[in-house]
């Protein structure tokens, strides 16, 4: 009960106010995903999506560690329910204003890697390990592991991950491209998401938007439909109040 009066999550904003941190904080339980940790990543996510400024969104945890996943002694009464919560969790990162980086140190594993799967991309730094363990207990993934892991991988990479349950280094995360950037040394998975979130802060916001929506709807479609889905978005960029930047820009190329 002491736990649940405490901070497990914090927000912190760089950048100027254009990127927010979001810091999972229960280093005792290892970033385990429990009810209490994740009303308060609920709650963070409602305050930065409130923020106007913000263009960027970081998910990190502690030094050593990101996430080792589902708190069992809250699952296993409440199964369907947290898996539910988690795949609303998932949804949201998806559908999220702006783009988010999951800054991996140390564990990440089983529902700690599917929140970090959710997120748009993933740093991670030497040492970090990354895995979808549950095969081991004879079950399978259930926060949106077998979905997400396929859609960045592809389908034999990410059988691989869910059937043997073995977690890998981050070097070979990095190469099969379950992330996105390497850092250089440990302690180094956030500097080089604030990094890459300064680029991203750059960019244009609508754009980046539509870019996330054209891929993600289209994903689901056949390509004649998604190649609509593409003219679609990318039409919409050239009305409303970003009509005149965007036109110049494309009469520029």
């Amino acid at each position: 009960m002491e736990e649940s009066a405490s901070m497990l999550v914090t927000t912190e904003l760089k950048a100027e106010g254009r990127v927010a941190v979001i810091r999972l904080d229960r280093p005792k339980a290892l970033n385990a995903l429990g009810g209490e940790l994740l009303d308060q990543l609920d709650a963070a996510l409602d305050h930065v999506e409130a923020l106007p400024d913000v263009r960027v969104l970081i998910i990190t945890g502690t030094d050593k560690v990101f996430s080792v996943g589902a708190d069992l002694k809250e699952v296993l009464p409440n199964r369907d329910e947290r898996i539910a919560r988690m795949h609303r969790l998932a949804l949201r990162l998806a559908a999220f204003p702006v783009p988010s980086i999951a800054a991996i140190e140390g564990w990440a594993l089983g529902g700690g890697l599917e929140l970090a799967l959710s997120c748009t991309f993933r740093t991670a730094a030497p040492g970090a390990r990354l895995g979808l363990p549950e095969i081991k207990l004879g079950v399978i993934p259930s926060y949106g592991g077998t979905q997400l892991t396929p859609r960045l991988i592809g389908t034999n990479r990410a059988l691989e991950l869910l059937c043997l349950g073995d977690p890998i280094e981050a070097e070979r995360a990095e190469a099969i491209g379950l992330v996105n950037w390497l850092a250089n040394a440990q302690g180094g998975a956030l500097d080089l998401a604030l990094e890459r979130a300064a680029v991203l802060a750059e960019r244009h916001p609508a754009a980046v938007r539509a870019a996330r929506q054209a891929v993600g709807e289209g994903l689901a479609l056949p390509l004649d439909a998604a190649l609509a889905t593409e003219a679609r978005v990318s039409a919409a960029l050239l009305v409303g109040d970003d009509a005149p930047d965007a036109s110049a820009a494309f009469r520029a190329r």
